[in-house]
């Protein structure tokens, strides 16, 4: 018989219920104990909506609750450094979503605190990319198909900034998100793992919107910006050029360029599309085999790492790196200088 493990959710956001839930209830002995959310009435409705059993009115009643195993975090990243570190403080297992956390500071407390545990802690992966992830390593690592890499061009071009009475949104709020910015951290923790770590980076950023509505009514100022470009050097010698853009219309998506002495790769995250020229070639399209294209086992990878050890990415380590890289681009932008990493 399946030991139970049972989980307690502490923020009940959109990818909770429309991935995380779904995909833990058909796990074979995994059990949704108890819910909190911002508020005791939108913690009865994910409850009802869930068939969860049990409500609390504060996430730290939960955490200490002895009838759950794991606390699964779907909050905003404030409060990822506390309720992961009184969960460990418990005796939990920790699930965290993506955007670790507010700064590299709270990652790094994060990662000194799994250390000291035997739990299992993991952090939710971007979905993008994930097809082809398998392929994009085997063509990189194994069969070394670029030869000496020596530019990447990285681009997440999107329209859904351009209107400015579109509401301000919790990511464009620092007291919210730290120093995340669009989707810096979530696509440096893709990049960290095709082409390595980064060495330095240079950045320049704007907010165009200074002002948005709020779902309460006046308008406030917009703190992150709506753009950012960064010029990095890897550690592997190769440079990479970065644009993340919610102003940009039409769009022509999100894809991320590799050349070197030998080829050069081409992956579109909007459609998964993998696409290969050696030599100065035309691109040819490169289809992802059955077995290795990867789907979303997020959920499942999660509870067989608690049963049987299995190793789990990306790690409390793995989000360390990409909040570093994060807030590098933050300091460059702030400081107006070319910043040096690791950061201190």
């Amino acid at each position: 018989m399946t030991e139970p493990i049972r989980i307690g959710i502490v923020g009940a956001g959109a990818i909770v219920r429309d991935r995380h839930v779904p995909n833990l209830r058909k796990i074979d002995g995994v059990e949704l104990v108890s819910v909190c959310n911002q508020s005791r009435e939108s913690s009865e409705r994910a409850a009802k909506e869930f068939g969860i059993p049990k409500v609390y009115d504060s996430w730290w009643e939960l955490v200490h609750a002895d009838d759950i195993d794991v606390v699964w975090i779907g909050t905003w990243p404030y409060m990822h450094k506390p309720v992961t570190l009184e969960a460990f403080n418990t005796g939990k297992h920790v699930f965290c979503q993506a955007r670790m956390t507010m700064n590299l500071s709270d990652a790094k407390e994060m990662l000194d605190a799994s250390k000291k545990t035997d739990r299992v802690s993991m952090l939710c992966p971007p979905p993008m990319g994930m097809k082809g992830d398998r392929l994009m390593k085997k063509l990189i690592h194994e069969d070394g198909v670029l030869g000496v890499l020596y530019t990447i061009h990285f681009q997440a071009l999107s329209a859904g900034l351009i209107d400015p009475e579109t509401p301000l949104h919790w990511r464009q709020r620092e007291e919210l998100s730290g120093v995340n910015a669009l989707t810096v951290g979530i696509y440096a923790e893709i990049i960290h793992r095709w082409f390595g770590y980064t060495k330095s980076i240079t950045a320049e950023a704007k907010t165009f919107i200074p002002e948005r509505p709020t779902q309460e009514g006046p308008r406030k100022p917009v703190i992150r910006p709506d753009v950012v470009f960064c010029l990095c050097e890897m550690e592997n010698g190769a440079l990479m050029r970065c644009e993340w853009s919610g102003l940009a219309r039409p769009t022509s998506g999100d894809q991320i360029e590799a050349y070197g002495s030998k080829a050069a790769l081409r992956y579109n995250f909007t459609t998964d599309e993998i696409h290969l020229s050696k030599e100065g070639a035309p691109w040819q399209k490169q289809e992802i085999p059955t077995d290795l294209a990867k789907e979303w086992t997020v959920e499942q990878d999660f509870i067989d790492s608690i049963r049987t050890g299995k190793e789990i990415h990306p790690d409390f380590y793995d989000g360390v790196k990409y909040m570093e890289f994060t807030e590098g681009v933050f300091r460059a932008v702030e400081g107006g200088r070319r910043v040096e990493l690791p950061l201190d």
